[in-house]
């Protein structure tokens, strides 16, 4: 009776031999690849900081006012003769239209400070006012509060400063003498006041 005998080879597959070498490569790449990244610096990612500007709204802005359309009022408040004219002059040659700027007496002659009452929104105005008046007046002062808005002028000045005092006149006597024909000598007394004082001040 014979034996069978089974062929039988003593070397691996190469198919297995060269799965296993991939599957090693493939690791080992792997791994190099991870140890490379691991040990490279890590990057700092710098935060700036973020200034948020916060703006403020802003101010609406008001309307500029043309001088020669502002009503004005000029009121001599110490009395002085004239000095309401001095201050029309003042504010004409500064570029307000004299037609629009209206004199008078104030009720009383005993302001010692020029005062300046405006509608609401004429700051520029009376501040323009109170540049132009500084030279002739030496005290000044924006009256609180504004003017009614049912008022004629825009702005009233009245004047104040030293109070003027009139002059009283007294009259004089003089005595002349005239001579008549019977060698009689008579006096004659005349009254010839020299100045006539006036009651009302002149603007």
């Amino acid at each position: 009776m014979e034996e069978s005998v089974f062929p039988y080879s003593s070397q691996p597959k190469k198919s297995n031999k060269t799965m296993l070498f991939i599957i090693v490569a493939v690791l080992l790449s792997a791994l190099i690849g991870w140890f490379f990244i691991t040990q490279q610096p890590k990057k700092t990612v710098e935060v700036k900081d973020v200034v948020v500007e916060k703006k403020e709204p802003s101010p609406t802005e008001k309307p500029k006012i043309d001088k020669k359309t502002v009503k004005i009022q000029v009121q001599n408040g110490t009395g002085t003769p004239g000095q309401a004219g001095l201050v029309v002059k003042a504010l004409t040659d500064a570029g307000y239209n004299s037609d629009n700027i209206k004199t008078s007496n104030a009720e009383k002659f005993d302001n010692s400070t020029t005062s300046i009452t405006a509608r609401n929104n004429f700051e520029e105005i009376v501040n323009d006012i109170k540049t132009i008046l500084g030279s002739t007046f030496s005290k000044i002062t924006v009256v609180s509060p504004n003017l009614d808005t049912a008022s004629d002028f825009d702005i009233v000045v009245v004047t104040g400063g030293k109070i003027f005092e009139a002059v009283t006149v007294t009259p004089t006597t003089s005595v002349t003498s005239s001579i008549t024909p019977t060698g009689s000598l008579t006096p004659t007394p005349t009254v010839t006041p020299t100045s006539t004082p006036s009651s009302t001040p002149t603007l």
